[in-house]
């Protein structure tokens, strides 16, 4: 949470108020970590279904992404949003077991759904999470994004595949549509185009971005209370990726350059995060993964799991845990 002075010294997004940005981040941090007591407590999970693990566990993982791209529009460090970032994707990835498992049980069978449609207004998260993990710095979790968004949807989206294609091994071409018309399809010109053609390009999409957005989700959010900012985090991505110069937009509405520049800065093209959070603090890893630093390491899936692992030795992975995925955290206590 930022202070006053804190937001009004870094806010980037000038239409956000403070009083809207405290109860909305006040209201989302309280909501994420709720929901994993409650599925780390076998009393009160007991009785309960496998919709209900569902719809706590999608409300978690959209949460999460909200609350990532709210503090970016607040002016929250990008170090820290860096930190976060893998943390928001662990809860994306219980969802989807819990979806999954959701999809297989007994008396839900048949009723299978995708995690995130990108035919429908998902696919604006879907978009956010893949720009800013490229942008991050954390584009070998991409992998993780692209099999949520490959499960029950019917097509993928050209966007989003040209974003991914770099990093996420094994992807078919990329198709010539978006799932979303508007605004995306207009990108693609900008892959395809000549690269002294780019910029003046970008310009243009980014000039006629909001209007062209007004059939999405976020378009006048900022006449209600979950205003999280507008940015075109694909504008920003497409830039770092096709080493756009941005000298001619640098300062248009909506184009988060910062991101630009701190992708830069680290060079996110090789940057390697892996499952992991480089912090120590927050390191975290996968079950089934190797060990990334020797030490004392537990995790919510099992009770009493505090124990040390050696270098590059595989974490192992709890199933039918009702905390749902096996996620590995650093101890503080070595």
């Amino acid at each position: 949470m930022l202070s006053a002075p804190e937001f009004k010294m870094h806010r980037r997004e000038p239409l956000l108020d403070y009083s809207i940005y405290t109860f909305e981040a006040e209201d989302l941090a309280k909501r994420i970590p709720r929901t994993g007591k409650k599925l780390a407590d076998p009393e009160w999970m007991n009785g309960k279904t496998a919709a209900d693990a569902l719809m706590m566990t999608n409300a978690r993982a959209q949460y999460s992404a909200n609350l990532l791209a709210l503090s970016y529009s607040a002016g929250t460090s990008i170090d820290d949003l860096r930190v976060f970032y893998p943390v928001v994707l662990d809860h994306w990835d219980e969802f989807a077991s819990y979806a999954k498992a959701f999809d297989n049980s007994p008396e839900y069978e048949g009723s299978w759904v995708a995690h995130f449609a990108l035919l429908g207004d998902e696919f604006e998260m879907v978009n956010r999470m893949t720009c800013f993990g490229i942008l991050l710095g954390h584009t070998q979790l991409l992998a993780r994004i692209a099999s949520i968004i490959e499960y029950r949807n019917p097509r993928m989206d050209g966007l989003l595949e040209r974003l991914m294609l770099p990093f996420v091994p094994g992807r078919t071409a990329p198709p010539d549509e978006c799932t979303r018309h508007l605004p995306y399809f207009k990108t693609l010109k900008i892959f395809k185009a000549a690269k002294e053609d780019r910029p003046s390009m970008m310009v243009d999409y980014l000039s006629e971005w909001y209007v062209a957005s007004r059939r999405e989700p976020y378009f006048e959010s900022h006449t209600r209370e979950n205003f999280q900012g507008y940015w075109s985090w694909e504008a920003a991505a497409i830039t770092f990726l096709l080493e756009i110069d941005d000298t001619s937009y640098r300062d248009a509405s909506f184009y988060p350059r910062d991101l630009v520049d701190f992708a830069r800065s680290i060079d996110a093209r090789t940057e390697s995060s892996s499952a992991i959070s480089q912090d120590l603090n927050g390191l975290r890893v996968e079950g089934g993964q190797p060990c990334p630093q020797a030490g004392y390491w537990t995790t919510p899936a099992q009770a009493d799991s505090r124990r040390l692992f050696k270098v590059g030795e595989i974490m192992p992975i709890f199933e039918h845990s009702a905390y749902g995925a096996t996620i590995w955290q650093w101890s503080d206590a070595q």
